[in-house]
Parts: C-alpha cells; sequence; structure tokens
C-alpha cells in the first residue's frame, strides 16, 4: 500500500519514482508530476528526471516549488514511466534536456 504524505526532504530512496502533486493529496497519476528521486541538497529535493505526461521529459533539476504531497509509484507507474522514458531517449529528444514541451 502506497502512502501519501507531505513533502519532507529526507524521506526519499535514491533512484526511486514518486508522484507528486500541488494539492490532491491521493497524487493521481493524471495531473502529477512523475519524478525519479536523484538526491537532497539543503533541504532541495532534486530529480533525476520527471514528466508531467509521460510524453515530455526533464532532466536533472530540483522539484518545483509548490508541490506539497507525494507518493511512492506503483508497479504499473514504473512500467509506464520507464518505458516512456525509453521511447523519449530512443527518438532523440535528448538535445533538449531541459524542456517540457
Amino acid at each position: 500500500m502506497n502512502v501519501i504524505t507531505p513533502i519532507t526532504p529526507g524521506r526519499f530512496v535514491p533512484g526511486e519514482l514518486y508522484l507528486f502533486h500541488r494539492s490532491n493529496a491521493g497524487c493521481p497519476p493524471s495531473g502529477s508530476l512523475w519524478g525519479l528521486f536523484d538526491r537532497s541538497e539543503v533541504g532541495v529535493i532534486r530529480l533525476e528526471s520527471s514528466s508531467r505526461d509521460l510524453h515530455g521529459f526533464r532532466f536533472r533539476h530540483p522539484l518545483p516549488d509548490g508541490y506539497r504531497y507525494f507518493r511512492p509509484a506503483t508497479r504499473d507507474e514504473y512500467r509506464d514511466y520507464f518505458y516512456n522514458l525509453g521511447y523519449y531517449d530512443s527518438v532523440g529528444y535528448v538535445g533538449s534536456l531541459n524542456r517540457i514541451p
């Protein structure tokens, strides 16, 4: 069972996928930011990659302001995230590493 909790640095596992939401504590897949946790620096959560729609991805950036809730991704969400990340990489979007279309 996934635990939904307010965001607090130090509660994340590097390399794990989480869903973040600004106002919905349930962090539904649609409307959440999907983020692969990298590390926490001075209380700032850094993501290795993230996506809002599983079509565009952003890499190596801090969690944007305003996100209050998170939950670990389910197995199905892991599958969807990494499949789409691989597709995104394979079609050559990596040249625009820091943009989400």
